[in-house]
Order: structure tokens, then sequence, then C-alpha cells
């Protein structure tokens, strides 16, 4: 039943004009009012139920990676926001917008002991002091009149920061009849986000003579980040590479941002890449830093290596994580993909001879780059070929897609993905480093799926399954036929390799009885077509499979034991 002038039909008019079309959450008694505006609003906005509220905000998370426009959460209150708490966290430190909206029990009882409260009155948890340290912004909204001005603040908050903006929702609010000059209209139109203005003109010709002379002299390296792709400047990023014939290594979050193809291409930075590649930046004669604030696992190590060469970075305003007192550090704090074409552009207009330049000063031919994993194309597998973790990933990038969105969790399983196999050259490689939660790609790969239509496979192992894999009853639910390759090796692989790794090896908390995946889900979900494969021809066969419109899930057993492509492992003594 419509009710046009409720506070929940303003939020819902709101995220209409700002060209929202899904809201992922898990419905409750303190949020079913937006639910109902919702259902009354109808297209092309709809609301997305998830088995747990983590994976509500993961879905939200695959979706922004996936496509670029944001989307809303709604949860319900007591332990529905709570679970909510390590999906935001993802979202605020991957820098991913986002509009939370959370259910609270009623403002009238705040202070009264109610059902799940979260006021901050009489001794109860204060949940706004919370959702402020995660979020980008809270607010709860205590009399309706106020939505007016909080959601276009919540939201400029999310697209700015980026990151998480909660907005905390009585019931008694959301059910609020508006006054007439708050409903009239049934919401303001698309809220006008200012943009970041070009760098000063004198400090964007420092940057192109600085890299033009260390172009000269020897070879400039870049090392691009997620930033890049949030800002959609792959195009730019690799018109300055060829402007500069420098050399390109992307962060493990970021490993879509320059094509694994090219030959420029260095691989990833970090514990997940090879040692040639920080070889290869420590003898730079200069650093570009595009979109990569350079944290631990994305040339982090590489901090203090950098402090004598001059560094420019394109970070949109979010300052590399280098020393302050950095003596040769130019930031370019403009919009991502205008820095970085018109310093493209300027170094051609300069002369353009970095690529014949290097070549003089003598600079390692690009085409002997060193390379994370081959695109070559890699033959069948006969029947009976062992399958361990390198072989089934071999298989899978094999059969991929170009326009494949791939997905990728945490642990052993991510580490060696990461590593190993390239980025889809037109698709998306998705994978989750800020908190670094198991279980988050089973809602990234829906969200994805569902903001671009493209194949979408999530690679994960049985430890991530048994957190967040019942969100594969999610995509059967919605009928999105994404490929769910489960990496069986009956343990918590990662902490059972640092067990053996840094302590004594001689005890385990962290290996289980075997588990018969692909058969449980093939026997509890008719709506997924299941499956386990024995071998890599088997692992073969069940990607070749046309897809039927439903999900599948491929389970593989591989060895607990295996260490992972992970340098610390290797490097311990």
């Amino acid at each position: 039943m419509g009710h046009s002038s409720r506070t929940v039909d303003y939020i819902v008019a709101f995220l209409r004009n700002q060209g929202v079309h899904d809201v992922f959450g898990v419905d409750g008694a303190n949020i079913e009012d937006l639910y109902d505006a919702v259902q009354s609003a109808g297209a092309p906005l709809r609301a997305l139920v998830a088995k747990h509220e983590f994976s509500a905000a993961t879905m939200a998370d695959g979706y922004h990676r996936a496509c670029g426009r944001p989307a809303a959460v709604a949860a319900t209150s007591g332990a529905g926001a709570m679970n909510l708490v390590p999906g935001l966290a993802e979202l605020r430190a991957s820098r991913v917008p986002a509009l939370a909206l959370i259910g609270q029990p009623p403002a009238a009882l705040d202070g009264t002991g109610s059902f799940q409260e979260t006021s901050g009155a009489a001794g109860t948890m204060d949940a706004e002091r919370l959702f402020a340290e995660i979020g980008v912004f809270c607010a709860r909204v205590r009399e309706p009149g106020e939505i007016v001005t909080l959601l276009p603040r919540a939201w400029t908050a999310a697209l700015t920061g980026p990151g998480p903006a909660v907005l905390l929702l009585p019931k008694d609010v959301q059910q609020a009849v508006l006054g007439a000059d708050a409903a009239a209209g049934g919401g303001p139109g698309p809220v006008e986000v200012p943009g970041r203005p070009l760098s000063p003109e004198r400090t964007r010709r420092e940057a192109v003579r600085v890299l033009a002379r260390a172009a000269a002299e020897g070879e400039v390296v870049v090392l691009a980040g997620p930033g890049v792709i949030r800002a959609d400047a792959r195009d730019e990023l690799a018109a300055l590479a060829s402007a500069l014939d420098a050399p390109v290594a992307v962060a493990p979050d970021a490993k879509d941002v320059f094509d694994n193809g090219d030959p420029r291409c260095l691989g990833v930075l970090g514990p997940s890449g090879v040692p040639e590649t920080d070889r290869r930046i420590e003898a730079a004669a200069a650093v570009v830093l595009a979109g990569n604030q350079l944290p631990q696992l994305a040339g982090g190590a590489l901090r203090a290596r950098l402090a004598g060469v001059p560094v420019v970075s394109v970070d949109g305003g979010t300052a590399p994580l280098l020393p302050e007192d950095h003596p040769r550090l130019i930031r370019l704090t403009g919009p991502i993909a205008a820095e970085l074409d018109t310093l493209a552009g300027a170094l051609r207009a300069a002369g353009g001879a970095a690529a014949s330049a290097s070549a003089s000063a003598g600079a390692p031919a690009s085409a002997a780059l060193p390379r994370t994993a081959a695109a070559t194309a890699v033959p069948a597998p006969p029947d009976g070929a062992p399958l361990d973790l390198p072989t089934a990933l071999g298989v899978l990038a094999r059969r991929l897609p170009d326009t494949a969105q791939l997905v990728v969790d945490a642990g052993n399983t991510g580490a060696t993905t990461v590593h190993q196999v390239p980025a889809p050259a037109k698709g998306r490689f998705i994978t989750a480093l800020g908190m670094g939660g198991m279980g988050h790609s089973f809602g990234a790969g829906i969200g994805a799926a569902l903001a671009t239509g493209a194949p979408t496979y999530v690679v994960a192992g049985d430890g991530a399954f048994y957190m967040h894999g019942m969100e594969i009853h999610t995509a059967a639910e919605l009928g999105l036929p994404i490929t769910f390759l489960i990496v069986n090796n009956n343990a918590h692989a990662m902490c059972h390799t640092r067990e053996q790794v840094f302590f004594s090896g001689d005890y385990t908390y962290n290996l289980f009885r075997p588990a018969r995946i692909g058969a449980g889900v093939a026997a509890l979900f008719p709506g997924v077509r299941a499956l386990h494969a024995a071998d890599a021809a088997a692992l073969d066969r069940a990607l070749a499979e046309p897809p039927d419109g439903r999900p599948v899930l491929i389970s593989i057993d591989t060895d607990p034991h295996q260490v992972p492509p992970f340098r610390p492992f290797h490097t311990h003594r």
C-alpha cells in the first residue's frame, strides 16, 4: 500500500533520483517500512535480500567495483546492524561508496530498554558512535524533517569520502508523515557533488619536467592502484604508460587496471608478486604512483627505498603513505583521470621521446618484463591429470572469457589466484584487501553479476564457503549464472601454513575432517548445478559447460600443506 508522504517514501524517491537501482539487505521489524516503500515505488529500484547482512554489504561492494555506481544497504536494528560492521569496514578501508540505512527501535522508546536499543541512553550502546567510526558519515535521524538535510549530506559524504555513509532510522521516524514542504516533489533531484580542480599548472609542469628527464636518463616505473579503477581511468593510465614507455606494476586489488597481456605489465606488487618487480622499481629513475597509496600489500615494503627517487603521485587528493618530508614528492591532486590524461598529453607534447630516450640510455626492453602469470593459451589437460591448486587455476585461466568478472576470496586460495591468474582482458578482477574478510567473494560476486550481467566467476576456499557460502542460495533465487569454484583443502589453509612456517608445526587447530561440498550443495539447492571435479580434465569439462541460467558450483580437493606463492612464507627462516 502506497504512502507517498512517509519519511521512507522520501528516502526511496531520493535514491531513485540519484540513479540508485539496487538496495541490498536483510529485512526486519525496524526496517520493514523502507522495504515497503521500495516495493511501492517499483522499478527501476529494487530490494534484494541476502542471507546475512555482511553479505549485503559485500554485494554493494562488488556492485560498485564492477560498474562504478553506488548502491544502498538496508538492515534492521540489533544483531542485523551489528552484522553489517565488517562489511562496512571493508567499504571504508577500500574506499567504496555506499549508503547504509539502518533501522532503529522507535525514538519514543529511547532510554526505556526497548528491544535492540542502541540509542546511547540509559547505559545502552550508542550505534551513532559506533558507525561514525566505521563510516565516512553517520547521523541518527531524530525528527522526520531532518531527513531533508541529512540524506543529501550522507550521499555527498559517501561519494566524496569515498566510503559508506550511515543513517540510523528509528521506526517511528520512518513511518512519520512529512510536512507538505518536505514531501513536495517526492524528494530532491540529483545531488551535485563538487569536483576537484586540477593541480596548479606549475605543479604539473614540474611533474612533466621530472618525468621527461627521468625517462631520458633511465626508466620510469608506474605503480597503479585501485584509485585508477574508482576514477574509471584505465585508458588514461595506458596512455601515460605509452607516453613514457613505462612498465606498470599493479596492486593486488587493482590487477585489472592495466592489460596483463601488455608487455609493459610488471605484474602484481607486494608479497603475491615476484622479486624481480621490486628490483625494477628500486632501479627506476622515477616512480609514478597512480591511484596507489602504497599500503603494505601493494608495495608498502618499497616506501623506504623510494626516499631518494623522484615520485609523482597522481592521487585525487588521497596522499600516498610516504614520509611527509619526502624531498622529491610531487602530488597531482585533481581528478585522477584528468590528471593522467593531462600528464600524458604534456609528455607527448614535450617531445614524446621517452621510448627512444630510454632505449638510447640502455633501459631494459619492455618485452623482457617479468610476468606474474603468462597469458598464453594453455592446452586442455589429459584425463586423470592430478589436480593441485596451481593446475586448477591454470584450467580456470584457460576457460575465462575475456569479458569475465573474476571475484577472488582471501587466504591461500586468494594469494595463489592473485599471483597466477591474469585479469580478464576486458573484464574485472575483484578482491577485497581492506579488511580481507573470508567469504567476501560470495556477496561481491552476486553484486558484480547484478551490476553488469557479465560472466562472473568466484574463487574461494572451503573456509570462506563455510562462513558465507550460503549466499549461493541468493544467487539461485535471483537466477544468476555465477560459477563458484570452491577449493576444498579441508582446512583454514593459510592459518595452517602459518602454523607450519612460523611456529613449531607439531600441532594444528586448522585442519578439518573431509567434506563433500559439491555433493552437499547439489542435495541442498536444486536450483544450483553443483558437482565435484576429481581431476584437471573433469574441471576443464565442467568449466566448458554452456550456462543454463543457474548458478554453478564446482568443488575440487587440494592439499592443505601446499604453500602458496606468498613471499613471507618462502623467505622466513
